[in-house]
């Protein structure tokens, strides 16, 4: 299995509602996932992803999915999935977000963002 401390650069993603491919490719649109040990200490994971075509407007950096801690709950030589557990400082559930890392030869071939709650998920290419 390979080492769950990595930054996956994507050079675009599909999103798909529902199980419906509803947008993407969409011509460029960098992300990075950051998986690396638990930020605070804890167990599991950390998962964090960036915009890499620029910082947001608002807040001012580069942060497209605040960090959210998760959990190995499956793992084979093709995928690991990871489903995030506890809640941020303003009670917000991790349970609504998991990841499940595709692998290729032992590397990362892709990521699939799932937002439980709302039947999405995007898929960030290489």
């Amino acid at each position: 299995m390979i080492e769950l401390d990595f930054v996956f650069k994507s050079s675009d993603h599909l999103r798909y509602e529902n199980g419906r491919h509803v947008s993407g490719p969409h011509n460029g649109a960098a992300r990075a996932v950051k998986v690396e040990p638990n930020i605070h200490g804890g167990e599991g994971l950390t998962v964090t992803l960036y915009n890499l075509n620029g910082n947001h407007p608002l807040w001012q950096n580069n942060i497209q999915m605040a960090p959210k801690q998760m959990r190995i709950i499956e793992s084979n030589n093709d995928r690991i999935v990871l489903r995030g557990y506890g809640h941020d400082s303003m009670g917000a559930s991790f349970s609504d977000y998991g990841l499940t890392i595709h692998l290729k030869n032992g590397q990362v071939d892709n990521c699939v963002l799932h937002m439980h709650d709302r039947g999405v998920d995007i898929k960030y290419l290489p």
